[in-house]
């Protein structure tokens, strides 16, 4: 069945994974964004995130591949890196080094630049999508009676002002975190959808690096990122915070410092190379010293987890919000692509079998979008709350000293370590653990043992282990 016309707000990842989507459906998709877009991989004002790291996990990997098939051979013959991050990522955890493994798993990784590119470029092919940049909507259009009804999107040019109507449909909000929809609904006479918000006072820092040549690269630095987490035993300030350097095309790097609980961060090339050198490990300033710094330094807070609970909540037909418009979690767990891609293709499934003018519609997408981002959800509210030291278990699974725990010394057990991946890359829920009878088993073998306790500080060795355990 194809239904005339479906406007989509916003032009981001999500945006374009909800239009691919729905061009399946439709036969007009408008998809309305603010910014003027670029040609190419480059920053813009509306993604402001794309100037620091972004992960793609397994899941949304794949979902953005069943979406754009050949995605990964794009991305690749831009620049886009494979890597094993048990094997290449030399990784500090709170009480030391973690061992070298094969994990058997390839992440992608590339800059948000470059991934929402050739997104962009797939999604202009697509004779059903038209792109509306340089506008922005700033209202609904709406039909009272027996069956309320979004009509509708009344946009506004940015360069002159000029508002035309669009008539639709369905409407689709992607218009991530600064979403008005909620305010536009109150407008319509509608009650206020419900706001949970978990904030962690997180922030982060990052400056862009052009890599040395090969030749200039000590001989031990078989490591292809770096991760240093904070110390389980913080003596120093320095101890809270988190190192990241991933690899991106180029053969650049991005680095980010972050920490939790409302800590400073560096906004200038002096501070953030000091903080640098007061690290856990001296391997991060070290990369510094031999590396071209390209960029300013981006500084970023106000990272809460925010969910506006749709699924509780009862609404005109013709609309839905999703993605982060609907659940934004904190971006420093690389959750928020994935998370579009796998709502894109919930909210495909439901066109698919259910009329989208239906008034049921949006309720029934709302709450089987809901019964995903729990998943994330979840995870992401346990790590920052674990982070501020306010965990006691009560989120569920991975939440709380056990968790930790098993976090902490399962790496090393194939059965717990491919459990856990696929749980933190919502390949299954966290809930599943609990009737896992070969990771239980697993688990309660670490349980029964004396547990490791963290080493010292000055017990630490400055350098990563290169010897591969497996």
């Amino acid at each position: 069945m194809k239904t005339n016309h479906v406007v989509v707000i916003g032009g981001g990842i999500g945006g374009m994974c909800v239009a691919r989507v729905l061009s399946d459906h439709f036969e007009r998709v408008t998809l309305v964004e603010r910014d003027e877009l670029p040609e190419g991989a480059a920053h813009r004002k509306g993604v402001p995130q794309s100037r620091h790291p972004h992960g793609l996990l397994d899941r949304g990997r794949r979902e953005l591949s069943a979406l754009f098939p050949g995605l990964d051979d794009s991305l690749h013959e831009r620049g886009g890196l494979d890597l094993d991050a048990g094997l290449e990522l030399a990784t500090l955890n709170p009480e030391g080094w973690a061992p070298r493994r094969r994990t058997g798993h390839q992440m992608l990784f590339a800059s948000r630049l470059l991934i929402e590119s050739v997104i962009r470029d797939r999604v202009k092919k697509n004779p059903r999508v038209k792109f509306v940049e340089g506008t922005e909507v700033t209202a609904l259009l709406f039909t009272p009676g027996d069956t309320p009804r979004v009509t509708g999107a009344e946009a506004r040019k940015v360069s002159d002002r000029s508002v035309s109507r669009l008539e639709a449909d369905l409407v689709v909000d992607c218009s991530g975190r600064s979403s008005r929809a909620s305010e536009w609904l109150t407008g319509l006479g509608y009650p206020e959808v419900e706001l949970e918000v978990v904030d962690a006072q997180a922030g982060y820092s990052t400056c862009w690096y052009q890599m040395p040549p090969a030749d200039r690269r000590p001989a031990n630095w078989w490591w292809k990122g770096i991760f240093l987490n904070p110390s389980a035993k913080p003596k120093r300030e320095e101890d809270y915070y988190v190192a990241l350097i991933l690899p991106i095309e180029g053969d650049r790097f991005l680095l980010t410092l972050a920490s939790w609980g409302g800590r400073t961060l560096p906004a200038d090339h002096e501070s953030f190379a000091a903080l640098c050198g007061r690290l856990r490990s001296p391997i991060v300033a070290e990369a510094l010293a031999i590396s071209t710094p390209i960029s300013a330094i981006f500084h970023r807070k106000g990272m809460q987890n925010i969910w506006k609970h749709y699924e509780k909540w009862r609404g005109p037909a013709g609309f839905v919000s999703m993605a982060d418009a609907v659940c934004g979690f904190n971006p420093v767990y690389a959750q928020g692509m994935t998370s579009a891609s796998v709502c894109s293709r919930i909210l495909g499934t439901l066109v698919g079998e259910m009329d989208p003018t239906d008034p049921n519609f949006p309720v029934t997408f709302f709450e089987r979008q809901a019964e995903f981002v729990r998943q994330p959800w979840g995870l992401s509210v346990a790590r920052d709350r674990q982070a501020l030291g306010q965990s006691d278990g009560s989120e569920g699974a991975m939440g709380g000293e056990a968790w930790e725990r098993v976090l902490r010394e399962g790496a090393g057990v194939p059965v717990i370590a491919e459990a856990l991946f696929n749980v933190i890359n919502l390949n299954r829920p966290a809930e599943s653990l609990m009737t896992d009878s070969e990771f239980l088993a697993a688990v309660n073998k670490i349980m029964q043992r004396r547990s490791k306790p963290p080493i010292e500080p000055e017990e630490l060795s400055p350098y990563p282990p290169a010897a591969i355990a497996n």
